[in-house]
């Protein structure tokens, strides 16, 4: 009979390779993309993780010991970047993992006193709220996702990574100073999680981890057509670009990829990898602002539109709140939309015009 003690030795080893090897495979990356180093800082951690368990809360390395706790806010960040195709991380995103390194930092300065205690249950709470924002995250933007490897792995991915974290906290909360699951659990636990993640990541790695194509890529503009595109493919196409440029539906403030496939008469699988696979749009969502972004700016340098408010403007292209779309008119932009209209108007002639003749003296008064 196997020594249960040597059988966690082999799922432990088995976990940490397995982390191993995919943090090391997405490194070695000729373009380390925003989702492929946040990528690398998990499965640092989740290694680290995997040594410092080993120990039963002893915490003989300290730097291990950071980096294991820095887990669930690396793991927000990476889900964040994957899932949600961010060209570039927001500063504020990193405050996740530096809350997570925070409260370690205060519980180990603190650790003799009895503020120790409220400190773990703050940081127990932190890796829940991060949990549930996980899981949220996958949900929301499943059905908007038009890369098909990675719209798959939504699910398992945060049900798996995020439900072991939060068997971890929930169980912190009443066995603090102690192993939150049983050393060969947790190992086989953590074995699965990391054959789990190499088989999903090394399989899709280049889909999954490429950089978003961004508003740059438009439809309204002429594309190369691939030659193996069958004539149905085409045809959608074709209907696509008519939908897309003469009757401009992305104007509807419910648009959804659904509504557009039966708009164009096709399956949404299909308009799915049209819309990813040859126009090279990784999500849905921005496939759409990206049209009407680019509107945005039109209307927003126009002097007959001067009038119209910011969030007129953005209603008129099917934005369905001022929000949403000053988030996408910066990351397209670089600049707030009014930020925009102050930059683009006062170079318009008729503008200057208007500017020359208001700004000029009056008949019979000096200037």
């Amino acid at each position: 009979m196997t020594d249960p003690i040597d059988l966690e030795t082999i799922a432990r080893g088995v976990a940490i390779g397995a982390f191993a090897a995919t943090g090391i495979a997405m490194a070695a990356s000729r373009r380390l993309t925003p989702a492929r180093w946040t990528g690398v800082a998990l499965f640092v951690c989740a290694v680290a993780h995997g040594v410092e368990s080993a120990y039963g809360g002893r915490h003989p390395f300290t730097l291990l010991w950071a980096l294991s706790v820095c887990a669930p806010g690396v793991l927000w960040l990476f889900c964040a970047v994957l899932f949600e195709d961010e060209p570039a991380i927001p500063a504020w995103r990193y405050a996740a993992p530096a809350a997570c390194l925070a409260l370690w930092a205060a519980a180990v300065a603190l650790r003799d006193t009895p503020a120790r205690m409220p400190i773990w249950q703050a940081y127990a709470l932190l890796s829940a709220g991060l949990v549930g924002h996980i899981l949220l995250t996958a949900w929301r933007g499943w059905r908007s996702d038009l890369v098909d490897q990675r719209r798959r792995l939504r699910a398992p991915l945060a049900a798996a990574a995020a439900g072991y974290m939060l068997i971890q906290t929930l169980c912190n909360f009443g066995v603090l100073g102690h192993p939150p699951l049983p050393p060969l659990m947790q190992a086989l636990v953590m074995a699965g999680l990391g054959l789990g993640s190499a088989l999903a990541f090394l399989r899709a790695e280049p889909l999954l981890m490429a950089a978003p194509a961004g508003p740059a890529l438009d439809t309204a503009k002429p594309i190369d057509t691939p030659l193996d595109l069958t004539p149905a493919d085409r045809l959608v196409l074709a209907r696509l670009d008519k939908a897309m440029n003469e009757t401009e539906v992305w104007r509807g403030e419910d648009l959804s990829i659904g509504t557009l496939a039966a708009l164009v008469g096709a399956p949404e699988h299909r308009l799915r990898k049209l819309i990813n696979g040859t126009l090279g749009h990784r999500n849905f969502a921005d496939y759409v602002n990206g049209r009407r972004i680019e509107a945005a700016k039109i209307a927003l340098a126009d002097p007959e539109q001067a009038l119209k408010s910011v969030s007129t403007i953005a209603y008129e292209l099917g934005f369905a709140s001022l929000g949403p779309f000053n988030r996408a008119f910066r990351a397209a932009a670089g600049v707030t939309p009014t930020a925009w209209r102050q930059q683009a108007t006062p170079a318009h002639p008729r503008l200057r015009l208007i500017e020359t003749r208001e700004g000029a003296p009056k008949s019979g008064k000096s200037a």
